[in-house]
């Protein structure tokens, strides 16, 4: 009996080990979590090696579903956090706080800035009184516009 067990040792080791391989050569697939609960049934095996192949299967199934909706749950709350915060694909957002020239500007307040290597349109936020040549920082955005605010 202690044999089947050592030798079943192995063959969840072996098992875990060709799923977390199989997780880094095939891109897309989701076994790490499947591979590292059978690194762990190598040592429950360790631990309690009487246990039967059909409880160890079973025991395998449940520690392997654990693993990944746990994991599942930690990324998709991070994933809602990020994007949350992200800017990807919204430069306009990313804009905020970002210094630039006033180029031109009408009696309106609207007009247009220089912020690196392009220009947006701009408003002055209340009470400016924004010149040709003044620098400027955004302080949010509306639509396609950025409102901006004088900076000494």
């Amino acid at each position: 009996m202690e044999w089947f067990a050592t030798w079943t040792v192995w063959h969840w080791l072996i098992l875990g080990f060709v799923l977390l391989i199989a997780e880094i050569a095939i891109p897309g697939i989701f076994l790490l979590w499947w591979g590292l609960a059978a690194i762990v049934m190598a040592g429950i095996m360790q631990v309690f090696p009487a246990l039967s192949l059909a409880s160890l299967g079973i025991i395998y199934a449940i520690l392997a579903t654990i693993l990944s909706v746990l994991w599942w749950k930690y990324q998709h709350k991070k994933d809602l956090v990020d994007e949350k915060h992200s800017h990807l694909n919204q430069r306009d957002h990313a804009m905020l706080g970002t210094v630039g020239i006033v180029r031109e500007i009408n009696d309106n307040g609207i007009g247009r800035g220089h912020f690196g290597d392009t220009t947006w349109r701009i408003q002055q936020a209340h009470n400016e009184m924004l010149q040709v040549g003044d620098r400027i920082k955004v302080l949010t955005v509306q639509g396609i516009t950025l409102i901006v605010q004088k900076v000494n």
